[in-house]
């Protein structure tokens, strides 16, 4: 599978002073000449990632970028072998508010060739949720204008670039449809776009699907790239399909971006060889002018150059932890920054994480890596991130306890220690879980859910729900997702095992994804076990997880929320 990367002027200077953060003069003079992009760093041979995608709204944006574009090509612009793999598209995301794309199939084919891509995407338009009313206008915009590139492609470019069709989709159906309308038409080399907010689960059953059709119907597709998606749970599905002869491609930005685009408490800024999460040490170029300070911006920089010497002097040992630590409290307080990352620095620090890395940037600017100041010092954090993922990437045996290690992390940032939270919410659902103790233990037994389970944290979730007039579902290990009024018979099975989990997942996401839809907040208030089962849906961002120390914690957390003095009665 190949890996490509979004060109979104991911450059640095390759001569940043920074003892003094001052640029060089080279990249004074000409930025776009001189500045470095990852593989000036990296070296063409060992760059982490197999091919660029560029998009045209973005270089368009740009004028001086875009005419030197259209002077040299893309390959001389971004000093890059014509063997290197190129991909265009248009940038959907860019027209994403427009009823109908900006551009036209013969003007962008024309551009593709006359750049020198190695592909070219059709121009496609996005069907997102926000515009849902619009979707199945998008779809067949996106259809026709695959089909009139085939054909314009055919006739003019065969010979300049390998042309991929966009298929688009709001459902499984819609992607199906069109890959097969696009397939009858001679069309061979794909691309899979909207799924990026997609869950998982979706978008491993569209997956599913295709490499369903394609084996029962011996079609024999050359390509297919998703765009955005760079998945651990989705690259032994990825394998699978090249199983079949099919080239699969993915592109996203998302791990570079990371390194300054992800917030402090996810402790993902700076991610090491294990795919451990780091907070990059916050200490801005200037004073934050909405912040009420009582300092001048003078002031301001003397205490961030010493905070800059002291993590300096603590890289080489001439700083202890403790005392570097007291620099950055003060330097913190001074700031009006938020007391908890001072542990998350101490974190960072103890680690000296960035003296255990490979990479050309780590080597070369050691705990500067570390530091969240500025593009020369962020964008190399970056840089280092996709070297870490691209590693991984390469390496089979860590995708399962990658994928593991990457969903518990996002559990974690999204729990919660109490239900405080819910007030005022009304699209609430509460996923819970079965109890040992039931009505009865076999057939003799039947009832609806909500009246079989006895346990006590089953009733205590019921009568919060009722109260509160939130929507709940149940776990079972014996019938998967059940609603409360779902009649059932008695039984005696629990999830102790990993594969009593698999037994039910498939069932319980199938049913979830078709009843979510409404709701705002999903509170997961289960165990261990039961959380398990949800796992390919975490990357929802609606998943809120109960945090306690076990079931008594739990049952106590929920009591508490419970609203005094009100009774089902009351309402």
């Amino acid at each position: 599978m190949r890996f490509f990367i979004p060109e979104w002027d991911d450059r640095v200077d390759p001569g940043y002073d920074f003892l003094t953060d001052t640029h060089s003069a080279s990249h004074q003079a000409n930025p776009l000449k001189n500045d470095h992009y990852m593989w000036d760093i990296f070296g063409i041979d060992k760059v982490p990632f197999d091919g660029v995608l560029v998009s045209i709204a973005t270089i368009q944006q740009n004028s001086k970028k875009y005419h030197a574009i259209l002077d040299n090509g893309i390959h001389q612009f971004l000093r890059l072998p014509q063997d290197f793999e190129i991909i265009a598209d248009c940038g959907a995301f860019s027209y994403i508010k427009e009823k109908i794309p900006p551009y036209k199939t013969k003007d962008v084919l024309k551009l593709y060739g006359d750049l020198g891509f190695n592909y070219g995407v059709s121009v496609d338009h996005l069907t997102v949720p926000m515009f849902k009313e619009q979707n199945q206008a998008r779809i067949r915009i996106t259809y026709e204008n695959g089909v009139e590139a085939f054909n314009e492609w055919k006739l003019h470019y065969k010979e300049n670039f390998q042309l991929i069709v966009a298929v688009q989709g709001a459902e499984i159906s819609d992607y199906m449809t069109m890959f097969n309308n696009y397939y009858r038409r001679g069309i061979r080399h794909f691309a899979l776009g909207s799924l990026v907010r997609a869950p998982t689960f979706f978008i491993t059953n569209l997956l599913n699907t295709l490499i369903a059709d394609i084996k029962s119907t011996r079609k024999s597709p050359e390509s297919i790239h998703l765009f955005g998606i760079a998945r651990c749970a989705l690259f032994p599905k990825f394998k699978e399909i090249e199983e079949l002869g099919i080239s699969i491609s993915f592109d996203s930005a998302s791990y570079l971006r990371k390194a300054w685009l992800t917030s402090a408490n996810t402790q993902f800024n700076y991610i090491d060889p294990s795919w451990e999460g780091y907070a990059a040490i916050r200490i801005p170029q200037t004073l934050n002018p909405i912040k009420d300070n009582n300092i001048s911006q003078s002031e301001y920089q003397l205490l961030a150059q010493d905070c800059l010497d002291t993590l300096r002097n603590y890289d080489d040992n001439n700083s202890t932890l403790d005392d570097t630590m007291e620099k950055l409290k003060e330097f913190n307080t001074m700031n009006m920054g938020d007391e908890k990352l001072l542990n998350y620095y101490r974190r960072t620090l103890k680690s000296k994480v960035w003296k255990k890395c490979s990479c050309p940037i780590c080597k070369e600017i050691g705990i500067e890596v570390a530091i969240f100041r500025g593009n020369n010092r962020n964008r190399r954090r970056g840089f280092h991130n996709l070297y870490t993922f691209y590693n991984l990437l390469r390496d089979e045996t860590t995708w399962e306890w990658w994928k593991t290690k990457e969903i518990t992390k996002k559990m974690k940032n999204r729990e919660r220690s109490s239900l405080e939270f819910l007030k005022g919410k009304k699209k609430v659902l509460i996923l819970t879980s079965c109890t040992k103790n039931k009505l009865g233990y076999d057939d003799s037994h039947r009832s609806m859910a909500q009246d079989m389970y006895q346990g006590t944290l089953f009733k205590k979730v019921k009568t919060y729900a009722d109260i509160m007039h939130f929507d709940y579902r149940i776990i079972s290990a014996e019938y998967g997702l059940l609603l409360p009024t779902d009649h059932i018979n008695g039984y005696n099975k629990r999830l102790k095992t990993s594969n009593d989990v698999k037994e039910i997942q498939g069932g319980v996401e199938e049913k979830l994804l078709d009843q979510i839809a409404p709701y705002e907040t999903i509170v997961v208030i289960a165990g261990e076990k039961y959380r398990k089962v949800l796992l390919n849906l975490f990357s929802d961002e609606r998943f809120v997880f109960l945090k306690a120390r076990g079931i008594g914690d739990m049952i106590k957390i929920v009591s508490d929320a419970i609203p005094k003095n009100k009774h089902l009665s009351d309402f």
